[in-house]
Protein backbone atom coordinates (compact mmCIF):
# COMPACT_ATOMS: atom_id res chain seq x y z
CA UNK A 1 0.00 0.00 0.00
CA UNK A 2 1.44 3.47 -1.01
CA UNK A 3 1.86 6.02 1.87
CA UNK A 4 1.97 9.62 1.74
CA UNK A 5 4.92 11.47 2.78
CA UNK A 6 4.74 13.73 5.92
CA UNK A 7 5.04 16.98 4.55
CA UNK A 8 1.96 16.13 1.65
CA UNK A 9 0.35 14.99 5.33
CA UNK A 10 1.06 18.03 7.31
CA UNK A 11 -0.02 20.06 3.69
CA UNK A 12 -3.51 18.34 3.40
CA UNK A 13 -4.09 18.76 7.12
CA UNK A 14 -3.81 22.55 7.18
CA UNK A 15 -5.07 23.26 4.05
CA UNK A 16 -7.90 21.41 4.97
CA UNK A 17 -8.24 22.93 8.76
CA UNK A 18 -8.26 26.31 6.86
CA UNK A 19 -10.83 24.96 4.31
CA UNK A 20 -13.13 24.42 7.06
CA UNK A 21 -12.46 26.92 9.23
CA UNK A 22 -13.27 29.68 6.13
CA UNK A 23 -16.45 27.49 4.93
CA UNK A 24 -17.53 27.48 8.35
CA UNK A 25 -17.00 31.54 9.28
CA UNK A 26 -18.23 32.27 5.64
CA UNK A 27 -21.51 30.20 6.02
CA UNK A 28 -22.22 32.04 9.79
CA UNK A 29 -21.28 35.45 8.41
CA UNK A 30 -23.74 34.83 5.53
CA UNK A 31 -26.41 33.58 7.75
CA UNK A 32 -25.99 36.68 10.63
CA UNK A 33 -26.03 39.13 7.56
CA UNK A 34 -29.17 37.46 5.79
CA UNK A 35 -30.19 37.30 9.72
CA UNK A 36 -29.90 41.06 10.07
CA UNK A 37 -30.95 42.43 6.50
CA UNK A 38 -34.30 40.40 7.03
CA UNK A 39 -35.13 42.08 10.53
CA UNK A 40 -34.25 45.45 8.64
CA UNK A 41 -36.72 44.65 5.92
CA UNK A 42 -39.34 43.47 8.74
CA UNK A 43 -38.68 47.43 10.30
CA UNK A 44 -39.31 49.23 7.10
CA UNK A 45 -43.32 50.64 6.60
CA UNK A 46 -43.49 49.60 2.86
CA UNK A 47 -44.74 46.43 1.34
CA UNK A 48 -41.46 45.05 1.61
CA UNK A 49 -41.77 45.05 5.58
CA UNK A 50 -44.86 43.07 5.37
CA UNK A 51 -43.01 40.54 3.24
CA UNK A 52 -40.79 39.93 5.95
CA UNK A 53 -41.92 36.53 6.60
CA UNK A 54 -41.02 35.97 3.37
CA UNK A 55 -37.35 36.93 2.82
CA UNK A 56 -36.76 35.70 -0.63
CA UNK A 57 -39.74 37.43 -1.98
CA UNK A 58 -38.15 40.46 0.07
CA UNK A 59 -35.50 40.65 -1.44
CA UNK A 60 -36.45 40.28 -4.77
CA UNK A 61 -38.20 44.01 -4.45
CA UNK A 62 -34.98 45.01 -2.91
CA UNK A 63 -33.48 48.12 -4.50
CA UNK A 64 -29.99 48.35 -6.96
CA UNK A 65 -28.26 49.38 -3.30
CA UNK A 66 -29.57 46.34 -1.64
CA UNK A 67 -28.68 44.04 -3.96
CA UNK A 68 -25.20 45.73 -4.59
CA UNK A 69 -24.64 45.37 -0.85
CA UNK A 70 -25.78 41.66 -0.30
CA UNK A 71 -23.33 41.01 -3.34
CA UNK A 72 -20.91 42.86 -2.17
CA UNK A 73 -21.29 40.94 0.67
CA UNK A 74 -21.05 37.70 -0.94
CA UNK A 75 -18.05 38.49 -3.05
CA UNK A 76 -16.30 39.19 0.28
CA UNK A 77 -16.69 36.28 1.91
CA UNK A 78 -15.42 34.61 -1.56
CA UNK A 79 -12.52 36.91 -1.61
CA UNK A 80 -11.65 36.06 2.23
CA UNK A 81 -11.89 32.55 1.90
CA UNK A 82 -9.13 32.60 -1.14
CA UNK A 83 -7.20 34.67 0.25
CA UNK A 84 -7.54 31.94 3.39
CA UNK A 85 -6.78 29.31 1.21
CA UNK A 86 -3.64 30.83 -0.27
CA UNK A 87 -2.27 31.88 3.08
CA UNK A 88 -2.76 28.10 4.57
CA UNK A 89 -1.37 26.81 1.33
CA UNK A 90 2.23 28.56 1.85
CA UNK A 91 1.88 28.21 5.42
CA UNK A 92 1.38 24.52 4.84
CA UNK A 93 4.08 24.30 2.60
CA UNK A 94 6.90 26.05 5.01
CA UNK A 95 5.39 23.52 7.90
CA UNK A 96 5.76 20.93 6.21
CA UNK A 97 9.46 21.52 4.98
CA UNK A 98 10.23 22.43 8.00
CA UNK A 99 8.57 19.26 9.57
CA UNK A 100 10.45 17.11 7.28
CA UNK A 101 13.77 18.28 6.66
CA UNK A 102 15.38 16.64 10.00
CA UNK A 103 12.89 13.70 9.24
CA UNK A 104 14.93 13.43 5.54
CA UNK A 105 18.42 14.45 7.23
CA UNK A 106 17.80 11.17 9.53
CA UNK A 107 16.84 9.00 7.08
CA UNK A 108 20.08 10.12 4.96
CA UNK A 109 22.09 9.51 7.81
CA UNK A 110 20.38 5.93 8.65
CA UNK A 111 21.60 5.15 4.88
CA UNK A 112 25.09 5.75 5.47
CA UNK A 113 25.04 3.58 9.07
CA UNK A 114 23.71 0.97 6.91
CA UNK A 115 26.24 0.96 4.57
CA UNK A 116 28.79 1.13 6.86
CA UNK A 117 29.51 5.14 7.49
CA UNK A 118 29.31 4.38 11.49
CA UNK A 119 31.13 7.97 12.06
CA UNK A 120 27.86 9.61 10.91
CA UNK A 121 25.56 11.93 12.86
CA UNK A 122 23.16 14.71 12.20
CA UNK A 123 22.13 17.98 13.47
CA UNK A 124 19.52 18.34 15.93
CA UNK A 125 17.47 21.31 14.43
CA UNK A 126 13.42 21.46 14.56
CA UNK A 127 10.88 20.66 17.13
CA UNK A 128 11.71 19.49 20.08
CA UNK A 129 10.60 16.12 19.25
CA UNK A 130 12.16 16.02 16.54
CA UNK A 131 15.54 17.32 18.26
CA UNK A 132 14.96 14.61 21.16
CA UNK A 133 14.91 11.74 18.11
CA UNK A 134 18.24 13.36 16.42
CA UNK A 135 19.87 13.04 19.69
CA UNK A 136 18.64 9.20 20.25
CA UNK A 137 19.99 8.66 16.91
CA UNK A 138 23.57 10.53 17.63
CA UNK A 139 23.54 7.71 20.78
CA UNK A 140 22.79 5.17 18.79
CA UNK A 141 25.47 5.89 16.24
CA UNK A 142 27.91 5.97 19.52
CA UNK A 143 26.66 2.67 20.66
CA UNK A 144 27.11 1.16 17.12
CA UNK A 145 30.59 2.67 16.35
CA UNK A 146 31.84 1.91 19.75
CA UNK A 147 30.12 -1.81 20.08
CA UNK A 148 32.64 -2.14 16.15
CA UNK A 149 35.67 -0.69 17.38
CA UNK A 150 34.86 -3.09 20.60
CA UNK A 151 34.69 -6.06 17.83
CA UNK A 152 37.76 -4.81 15.87
CA UNK A 153 39.83 -4.91 18.78
CA UNK A 154 38.92 -8.06 20.05
CA UNK A 155 39.66 -9.86 16.79
CA UNK A 156 43.09 -8.45 17.13
CA UNK A 157 43.38 -9.47 20.79
CA UNK A 158 42.08 -12.61 20.19
CA UNK A 159 44.90 -13.51 16.89
CA UNK A 160 47.54 -11.88 18.90
CA UNK A 161 46.83 -13.78 22.28
CA UNK A 162 46.01 -17.25 20.28
CA UNK A 163 49.15 -16.29 18.41
CA UNK A 164 51.94 -16.58 20.48
CA UNK A 165 51.13 -19.92 22.26
CA UNK A 166 50.32 -21.10 19.12
CA UNK A 167 53.47 -20.04 17.78
CA UNK A 168 55.92 -21.62 20.41
CA UNK A 169 53.45 -25.32 20.38
CA UNK A 170 54.30 -25.49 16.65
CA UNK A 171 57.86 -24.77 16.81
CA UNK A 172 58.27 -27.33 19.56
CA UNK A 173 56.37 -29.84 17.91
CA UNK A 174 57.83 -29.62 14.65
CA UNK A 175 61.11 -29.31 16.61
CA UNK A 176 60.55 -32.45 18.47
CA UNK A 177 59.22 -34.25 15.00
CA UNK A 178 62.56 -33.46 13.22
CA UNK A 179 64.71 -34.25 15.52
CA UNK A 180 65.89 -30.69 16.46
CA UNK A 181 64.91 -30.74 20.00
CA UNK A 182 65.26 -33.25 21.80
CA UNK A 183 61.97 -35.20 23.52
CA UNK A 184 62.65 -34.90 26.93
CA UNK A 185 60.18 -34.00 30.61
CA UNK A 186 61.30 -30.50 30.18
CA UNK A 187 60.37 -29.84 26.35
CA UNK A 188 57.18 -31.46 27.05
CA UNK A 189 56.49 -29.96 29.80
CA UNK A 190 56.65 -26.63 28.32
CA UNK A 191 54.91 -27.66 25.17
CA UNK A 192 51.96 -28.46 27.83
CA UNK A 193 52.06 -25.15 29.49
CA UNK A 194 51.58 -23.74 25.66
CA UNK A 195 48.49 -25.77 25.33
CA UNK A 196 47.38 -25.07 28.60
CA UNK A 197 47.19 -21.42 28.22
CA UNK A 198 45.44 -22.11 24.93
CA UNK A 199 42.94 -24.38 26.92
CA UNK A 200 41.99 -21.23 29.67
CA UNK A 201 42.17 -18.70 26.85
CA UNK A 202 39.60 -20.34 24.85
CA UNK A 203 37.56 -21.22 28.14
CA UNK A 204 37.43 -17.57 29.15
CA UNK A 205 36.02 -16.21 25.92
CA UNK A 206 33.62 -18.51 25.70
CA UNK A 207 32.46 -17.79 29.31
CA UNK A 208 32.76 -14.38 28.29
CA UNK A 209 30.37 -14.94 25.58
CA UNK A 210 27.89 -17.07 27.76
CA UNK A 211 28.02 -14.05 30.28
CA UNK A 212 27.62 -11.45 27.35
CA UNK A 213 24.35 -13.48 26.59
CA UNK A 214 23.13 -13.33 29.52
CA UNK A 215 23.49 -17.20 29.78
CA UNK A 216 25.25 -17.78 32.83
CA UNK A 217 23.89 -20.23 35.08
CA UNK A 218 24.09 -19.21 39.24
CA UNK A 219 22.90 -21.76 42.33
CA UNK A 220 22.22 -18.13 44.94
CA UNK A 221 22.01 -19.33 48.18
CA UNK A 222 22.28 -17.28 51.43
CA UNK A 223 26.12 -17.30 52.13
CA UNK A 224 28.52 -16.18 54.39
CA UNK A 225 31.20 -13.40 51.73
CA UNK A 226 33.79 -13.49 54.97
CA UNK A 227 34.28 -17.65 55.07
CA UNK A 228 34.50 -17.50 51.09
CA UNK A 229 37.23 -14.37 51.60
CA UNK A 230 38.85 -16.56 54.18
CA UNK A 231 39.12 -19.96 52.13
CA UNK A 232 40.67 -18.17 48.87
CA UNK A 233 43.00 -16.01 50.73
CA UNK A 234 44.36 -19.61 52.41
CA UNK A 235 44.27 -20.80 48.73
CA UNK A 236 46.04 -17.73 47.56
CA UNK A 237 48.56 -18.64 50.31
CA UNK A 238 50.62 -21.09 48.20
CA UNK A 239 50.97 -18.79 45.46
CA UNK A 240 52.31 -15.70 47.30
CA UNK A 241 55.90 -14.69 45.93
CA UNK A 242 59.01 -14.19 48.67
CA UNK A 243 58.65 -10.85 50.29
CA UNK A 244 54.70 -10.34 49.71
CA UNK A 245 52.17 -11.36 52.65
CA UNK A 246 48.80 -11.78 52.20
CA UNK A 247 46.25 -11.12 55.00
CA UNK A 248 42.44 -10.94 55.32
CA UNK A 249 40.47 -9.17 57.71
CA UNK A 250 36.55 -9.74 57.65
CA UNK A 251 33.18 -8.08 58.91
CA UNK A 252 31.19 -10.82 61.22
CA UNK A 253 28.33 -9.60 59.12
CA UNK A 254 28.81 -10.26 55.88
CA UNK A 255 26.13 -12.23 54.81
CA UNK A 256 24.50 -12.04 51.06
CA UNK A 257 22.39 -13.83 48.73
CA UNK A 258 24.73 -15.73 46.01
CA UNK A 259 26.56 -18.17 44.14
CA UNK A 260 29.34 -19.60 46.10
CA UNK A 261 31.31 -21.00 43.14
CA UNK A 262 30.71 -17.90 41.10
CA UNK A 263 32.02 -15.63 43.77
CA UNK A 264 34.73 -17.34 44.59
CA UNK A 265 36.01 -17.23 40.83
CA UNK A 266 35.84 -13.70 41.05
CA UNK A 267 37.71 -13.20 44.60
CA UNK A 268 40.14 -15.42 42.99
CA UNK A 269 40.79 -13.41 40.03
CA UNK A 270 41.30 -10.72 42.10
CA UNK A 271 43.86 -12.24 44.53
CA UNK A 272 45.50 -13.13 41.36
CA UNK A 273 45.81 -9.66 39.81
CA UNK A 274 46.97 -8.02 43.08
CA UNK A 275 49.45 -10.93 43.38
CA UNK A 276 50.98 -10.56 39.77
CA UNK A 277 51.08 -6.98 40.10
CA UNK A 278 52.87 -6.74 43.86
CA UNK A 279 56.48 -8.14 43.57
CA UNK A 280 56.91 -7.20 46.85
CA UNK A 281 54.77 -5.77 50.02
CA UNK A 282 51.45 -6.63 50.61
CA UNK A 283 47.95 -7.95 49.50
CA UNK A 284 45.56 -6.62 51.75
CA UNK A 285 42.24 -8.15 51.73
CA UNK A 286 38.95 -6.86 53.73
CA UNK A 287 35.29 -7.89 54.03
CA UNK A 288 32.84 -5.32 55.36
CA UNK A 289 29.33 -3.72 55.84
CA UNK A 290 29.15 -0.36 54.01
CA UNK A 291 27.85 2.74 56.03
CA UNK A 292 24.80 1.99 53.72
CA UNK A 293 24.45 -1.60 54.62
CA UNK A 294 25.77 -3.45 51.90
CA UNK A 295 28.77 -5.56 51.73
CA UNK A 296 32.04 -4.94 50.63
CA UNK A 297 35.31 -6.91 49.69
CA UNK A 298 38.59 -5.31 48.73
CA UNK A 299 41.62 -6.27 47.59
CA UNK A 300 44.22 -3.72 48.25
CA UNK A 301 47.84 -4.14 46.81
CA UNK A 302 51.13 -2.29 47.43
CA UNK A 303 52.04 -2.57 43.85
CA UNK A 304 53.12 -0.18 41.22
CA UNK A 305 49.24 1.17 40.66
CA UNK A 306 47.21 1.82 38.02
CA UNK A 307 47.30 5.24 35.48
CA UNK A 308 44.87 7.12 36.11
CA UNK A 309 43.96 7.38 32.40
CA UNK A 310 43.54 3.20 32.48
CA UNK A 311 40.94 3.15 35.54
CA UNK A 312 37.90 3.60 33.17
CA UNK A 313 38.89 1.12 31.38
CA UNK A 314 40.01 -1.87 33.62
CA UNK A 315 37.14 -4.24 33.47
CA UNK A 316 36.78 -4.26 29.74
CA UNK A 317 37.44 -7.50 27.74
CA UNK A 318 41.19 -7.75 27.37
CA UNK A 319 42.16 -4.37 28.89
CA UNK A 320 45.75 -4.72 30.30
CA UNK A 321 46.62 -1.58 32.33
CA UNK A 322 50.49 -3.08 31.41
CA UNK A 323 49.96 -4.97 28.53
CA UNK A 324 54.17 -5.86 27.61
CA UNK A 325 54.07 -7.24 31.57
CA UNK A 326 50.84 -8.68 31.69
CA UNK A 327 51.11 -10.66 28.87
CA UNK A 328 55.18 -11.89 30.16
CA UNK A 329 52.70 -13.35 33.46
CA UNK A 330 50.28 -14.99 31.15
CA UNK A 331 47.02 -12.53 31.55
CA UNK A 332 45.03 -12.09 28.63
CA UNK A 333 42.59 -9.18 30.04
CA UNK A 334 39.52 -11.74 30.17
CA UNK A 335 39.26 -11.84 34.03
CA UNK A 336 38.09 -8.68 35.12
CA UNK A 337 35.37 -8.37 32.51
CA UNK A 338 33.85 -11.88 33.66
CA UNK A 339 33.93 -10.87 36.91
CA UNK A 340 31.95 -7.39 36.42
CA UNK A 341 29.54 -10.00 34.68
CA UNK A 342 28.95 -11.84 37.33
CA UNK A 343 28.94 -9.30 40.14
CA UNK A 344 26.18 -7.19 38.07
CA UNK A 345 24.17 -10.17 37.83
CA UNK A 346 24.04 -10.45 41.66
CA UNK A 347 23.03 -7.11 41.56
CA UNK A 348 26.44 -5.22 42.54
CA UNK A 349 29.03 -2.97 41.60
CA UNK A 350 32.81 -3.37 40.65
CA UNK A 351 35.21 -0.08 41.38
CA UNK A 352 38.95 0.29 41.18
CA UNK A 353 41.09 3.39 42.85
CA UNK A 354 44.36 3.90 43.40
CA UNK A 355 45.82 3.88 46.98
CA UNK A 356 47.15 7.09 47.70
CA UNK A 357 50.35 5.30 49.69
CA UNK A 358 50.65 3.02 46.38
CA UNK A 359 49.55 0.35 44.54
CA UNK A 360 45.60 -0.21 43.62
CA UNK A 361 42.46 -1.47 45.53
CA UNK A 362 39.97 -3.42 43.27
CA UNK A 363 36.28 -3.86 44.86
CA UNK A 364 32.71 -5.65 44.56
CA UNK A 365 29.98 -4.27 46.32
CA UNK A 366 26.81 -6.51 46.80
CA UNK A 367 23.47 -5.82 48.70
CA UNK A 368 23.09 -7.61 51.67
CA UNK A 369 21.20 -10.65 52.90
CA UNK A 370 17.28 -9.69 53.60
Amino acid sequence: MRRWSLGLQVFLSVLLVALGGVLAVGLIAREALSAAFDAYLASLPTPMGAMAGRPHMGRALLGAAEQTFVASVDRSVFIAGALAVVVAAVVAVLLARYLARPIRRLEGAAEEIASGDLSHRVDTAGPAEVVRLGEAFNRMADSLEQGEELRRRMVADVSHELRNPLTAARAQAEGMAEGVLATDPARLESLADDLRHLSALVEDLQELAVADAGQLRYDFAPMDLAKLARAEVARAQERVAAGVTITVEVDSAAEVLGDELRLSQVIRNLLSNALRHTREGSVDVTVRRAADGWVELRVRDSGEGIPETDLPHVFERFFRADAARAADTGGAGLGLAIASHIVADHGGTMLAENNAAGGATVALRLPPLG
